[in-house]
């Protein structure tokens, strides 16, 4: 699970775009850091939901 106050997204860039093939400038970095914070703070309240193992989700979304 994330956790928001030790997550540091340029330092997860750094090293996860090497291993999967990805050459990036320091502003090209700074710039996907600066997206996956946000995508962090945006799925943190989504991810703070506890769930059992026998939750699953449902088979087919219906609104």
């Amino acid at each position: 699970m994330l956790d928001p106050e030790n997550f540091n997204p340029a330092a997860h860039v750094a090293a996860a775009a090497p291993l999967v093939g990805l050459r990036l400038s320091p502003q090209r970095q700074a710039q996907v850091a600066e997206a996956l914070a946000l995508v962090a703070r945006l799925a943190a309240p989504a991810l703070a939901v506890p769930l059992a193992p026998e939750d699953e989700p449902a088979p087919v979304f219906r609104p």
